[in-house]
């Protein structure tokens, strides 16, 4: 069972570890360990003990949308019907199994939620909202955002030791 990740005390050999990992996360233990000048065996462990915390959630490879097959990128913020807890856990639930929505945050404010939706074309953005909306998740109102181009794409969380 993963603990939380606030019971592990991350010291700066493990924020070097983070640091090399969000950058490059097909980088070979022995290479990791070179960079951050730990021995293998000690980086390895260092390495273990954050995944097994939860905090490493995984490995990734960004993809270029343009080189594959193209897409197009949607914020969408969304507004809920009601506020109760069961029609937001409702709402969570549902989108947990939506592959197009690629990220979505509950935020504060006037709206809701804020996801970031990914369709190969505009008509099939709308065929995706439109399911959405009749699926009865409680959506209100939606407003799109398209997004025209990429400025600043950067996944990774800036960490200071």
């Amino acid at each position: 069972m993963k603990s939380k990740p606030n019971t592990v005390r991350l010291d700066a050999w493990d924020i070097r570890i983070l640091s090399e990992v969000q950058a490059d996360g097909r980088i070979s233990k022995s290479e990791l360990a070179r960079r951050v000048h730990l021995s293998a065996s000690a980086c390895s462990e260092r390495l273990r003990i954050l995944e097994a915390a939860g905090i490493i959630e995984g490995y990734y490879a960004r993809l270029s949308p343009t080189l594959t097959g193209g897409v197009i990128f949607v914020m969408v913020e969304v507004v809920l019907n009601r506020h109760r807890l069961e029609d937001q856990r409702h709402f969570e639930t549902a989108i947990q199994e939506i592959p197009e929505i690629l990220d979505c945050w509950a935020i504060g404010g006037r709206i809701d939620y804020l996801m970031r939706v990914a369709a190969p074309s505009m008509a099939a953005y709308q065929d995706l909202m439109e399911g959405l909306l009749q699926a009865g998740l409680g959506i209100d109102q939606y407003y799109s955002l398209v997004v025209t181009k990429p400025v600043k794409s950067n996944s990774a969380i800036p960490l200071v030791a």
